[in-house]
C-alpha cells in the first residue's frame, strides 16, 4: 500500500473505548482521513454495534465496563458475521502475555495508549493488508540475507526504518509465541540477531540468543517475558 491513508479511506470504522479522552484522541487523529467512525462505549455496545453494521475496522479496548475488550473479541470471532472484521486491541500497557492473550482470543494486532496519529495509521494499513503483503513487510524488516540491507540508502536512515519496522516483526513474534511454534519463532528469532547485529541495536542479541534457549526447553512464558523486553528497548529508541 501506497502511503499511509492508501487503504484507510471511506471505511466503517468502530472504535470502543470507554474513555473519552481516547476517544477523541482517535477523533482527532482520524479527521483528515475520509472514513465513517462508529462509538462504543463498552464491549456490550461494540459487540451490538458490529453485528448489525459489520465494520471494516475495530479498536478493542482490553479494559472496558459491562464486557472486557477480550470477552467482545472472542464473542465477535464465534459469529460468522464478523468473524473476518480486523481487529486491532488498544491496551494501556505492552506487556506480551496480554497479548498472547489477546492474539489468542483472535485479535489481529495492538497499539498501546498512548499513541502518536503515525503509529496509528501505520497499524491501520498493516492489518488491512493481505497475508502476502504483510509477509512482504516482515521480509523486508528481517530479510533472510543481511545483505539486502545495502540498499545505497545512508546506514542511519536504515538503522531508523528497521527499528520502526520492529513493530510489525513484534506482532509476528508474538503470535508464533501464542501457538508455541518452535520452528517458526526461531527462525524469526535468527533472522533478528543477525540484524540487531549489523544494525547495532544495544541490549537485544542476549535476550535473542536466551529466547533460543528457553524455546529449546519449552520455557513458553520465559520466552514471551524476553520478547516484551526487547520490545521496550525497541520502543525506547523509536523517535518520539
Amino acid at each position: 500500500m501506497s502511503g499511509f491513508n492508501g487503504g484507510i479511506e471511506n471505511l466503517n470504522i468502530l472504535i470502543a473505548d470507554d474513555d473519552p479522552v481516547v476517544r477523541e484522541t482517535f477523533r482527532e487523529y482520524l479527521n483528515e482521513t475520509p472514513c465513517n467512525i462508529m462509538i462504543a462505549t463498552d464491549g456490550e455496545i461494540a459487540l451490538e454495534t458490529a453485528l448489525a453494521v459489520r465494520p471494516n475496522l475495530i479498536f478493542l479496548d482490553v479494559i472496558m465496563p459491562n464486557m472486557d475488550g477480550l470477552t467482545a473479541l472472542t464473542h465477535l470471532r464465534e459469529k460468522e458475521r464478523t468473524r473476518e472484521i480486523p481487529v486491532i486491541i488498544v491496551t494501556g500497557k505492552s506487556d506480551a502475555a496480554t497479548l498472547v492473550s489477546a492474539i489468542r482470543a483472535g485479535a489481529d494486532d495492538f497499539i498501546t495508549k498512548p499513541f502518536l496519529r503515525i503509529e496509528l495509521l501505520r497499524k491501520m494499513n498493516y492489518v488491512l493488508m493481505d497475508q502476502q503483503e504483510k509477509q512482504a513487510v516482515t521480509e523486508a524488516t528481517l530479510p533472510r540475507d543481511i545483505s539486502t540491507y545495502t540498499s545505497g540508502k545512508p546506514f542511519e536512515t536504515m538503522r531508523a526504518n528497521f527499528i520502526l519496522g520492529f513493530e510489525t516483526v513484534y506482532i509476528d513474534l508474538i503470535k508464533l509465541a501464542s501457538i508455541e511454534d518452535k520452528d517458526g519463532l526461531k527462525e524469526l528469532m535468527s533472522r533478528l540477531l543477525d540484524s540487531v547485529k549489523f544494525f547495532d541495536i544495544p541490549g537485544v542479541k542476549e535476550k535473542v540468543l536466551k529466547i533460543i534457549m528457553t524455546m529449546s526447553v519449552d520455557d513458553w512464558e520465559e520466552t514471551v517475558t524476553l520478547l516484551e523486553e526487547i520490545y521496550s528497548v525497541f520502543k525506547q529508541l523509536r523517535p518520539a
